[in-house]
């Protein structure tokens, strides 16, 4: 069995930049990401994400990109699912902190710097601080994030395949639009799609109705003509997923909703044309702005994610940038561009694009401009 998207290659890179002698994976996105176990908590049984609190898995990553992977006793299938040949078994929280302090020591990183998660459990950190008092507890975090930012091909496909689902269930939502439906319905219809479609889940339905709330949709908001309605979809295809929006209308579309998204159509392929390996991102972003103000007035959110594992790894460009990096090939982004039109609540495009050698490909297909039921 080979990693979906682990580079022990690129993980002994890291490991040296980051000047590392290894790095412990606790939360369950990155012990699945370097092992394959199915600790997400849209596994077909997500029974070692329910109950991590109880029986935490643990992956230790050495400076020779070897994995040893610690996991709970009952969980019998290792073999299916992971390419970790070196791992173990525990049975309590207590049991599963004896052994990794055990296995620090076999692989002589008793007073070595060993790279732990933010969201490291604290009993865990407060297990290892005091039990190896000389070893240097440092950030992975930022380990972690390069690792995954660069995708396999399995990993592409994964995320072309959850993108496709996601548009199929904004497609039905869309072709089942009409006046008195409520969002509660068209929750329903994403759902059940999204399902049928082969995804272990969605990863989140955003929507709004007119100026209802997207992140807080399903409370009853009913459909009426000239509303511009959003649908901000991801799915969940083998672990990996997507995030796609687009907007529709019954009836007339109001002339600023009409105005505002052609203008966040003509910023995202602003930014699609200098999205390249090398690119600086904080240019990217400042011109991008600098193109919107000549196009129109108010706030305009410009926003360039890494998608995977997680909707959003890390903002590469945006006012909330997290990444400093240039862009490199085999990013996959979510590029979107977004303003909130009075009345209408959001109004933008969003789209995904694998990076290549000389600019970017288009992972979503649907049309971009506002669907008219």
């Amino acid at each position: 069995m080979e990693p979906i998207g682990y580079n022990k290659k690129r993980a002994i890179e890291l490991l040296e930049k980051f000047n590392l002698d290894a790095l412990i994976a606790t939360t369950p996105v990155n012990v699945f990401y370097t092992t394959g176990i199915p600790t997400l908590h849209v596994a077909p049984n997500p029974i070692l994400f329910v109950l991590y609190n109880q029986y935490p898995s643990f992956s230790i990553i050495t400076n020779d990109g070897e994995v040893f992977l610690l996991i709970w006793a009952l969980y019998d299938s290792v073999e299916k699912f992971s390419w970790v040949k070196n791992y173990e078994r525990v049975g309590s929280p207590k049991g599963g902190l004896k052994l990794l302090g055990e296995k620090l020591e076999d692989f002589g990183l008793k007073n070595k710097k060993i790279g732990i998660e933010a969201l490291m459990p604290r009993y865990q950190s407060e297990f290892l601080r005091k039990e190896f008092p000389d070893a240097s507890l440092v950030d992975g975090d930022n380990v972690f994030l390069e690792m995954r930012l660069i995708k396999s091909e399995e990993e592409i496909n994964r995320i072309r395949k959850s993108t496709q689902i996601a548009e199929k269930a904004i497609l039905n939502c869309i072709e089942s639009l009409k006046e008195g439906i409520t969002d509660n319905e068209l929750l329903q219809i994403a759902r059940s799609t999204i399902v049928k479609e082969g995804a272990e889940g969605w990863d989140h339905l955003t929507m709004n109705i007119g100026d209802s709330d997207p992140e807080a949709p399903g409370v009853g908001t009913i459909v009426k003509p000239g509303d511009m309605i959003r649908f901000d979809f991801g799915a969940v295809w083998k672990g990996y997923v997507s995030d796609v929006s687009r907007d529709a209308v019954v009836g007339q579309a109001p002339e600023k909703g009409v105005k505002a998204m052609e203008n966040m159509i003509k910023v995202q392929e602003f930014c699609l044309e200098n999205l390249k390996p090398g690119a600086d991102p904080k240019e990217l972003y400042n011109g991008a702005y600098k193109y919107y103000k000549q196009l129109g007035k108010g706030f305009c959110s410009i926003i360039g994610h890494s998608i995977g594992l997680e909707t959003e790894e890390a903002h590469i460009f945006g006012p909330g940038h997290t990444y400093d990096g240039p862009i490199k090939e085999n990013m996959v982004l979510d590029v979107e561009a977004w303003q909130n039109v009075r009345g209408q609540g959001l109004v933008g495009i969003e789209d995904c694009y694998r990076i290549t050698s000389s600019g970017c490909e288009r992972l979503s297909s649907l049309d971009k401009n506002i669907f008219i039921r």
